[in-house]
């Protein structure tokens, strides 16, 4: 039967012939792009939020 757990030594020499991989400058503008986003919808959330609680009248 094939051992299907690579073994240690497998490991080791795919971690030797591992190529580093270079990240596109395309990729960090778009992940930023996404965190300013949700940072902006959830600001918005935030002063809906404010507003509407503001033009509540108050209890008691």
């Amino acid at each position: 039967m094939v051992d299907l757990i690579p073994t240690p030594t497998l490991l080791a020499a795919a971690a030797i012939q591992a190529e580093k991989t270079e990240r596109s400058p395309l990729l960090y503008a778009w992940l930023t792009l996404q965190v300013v986003f949700l940072v902006a919808v959830g600001y918005g959330v935030f002063r809906l939020v404010q507003m509407w609680r503001a033009k509540r009248h108050p209890r008691g």
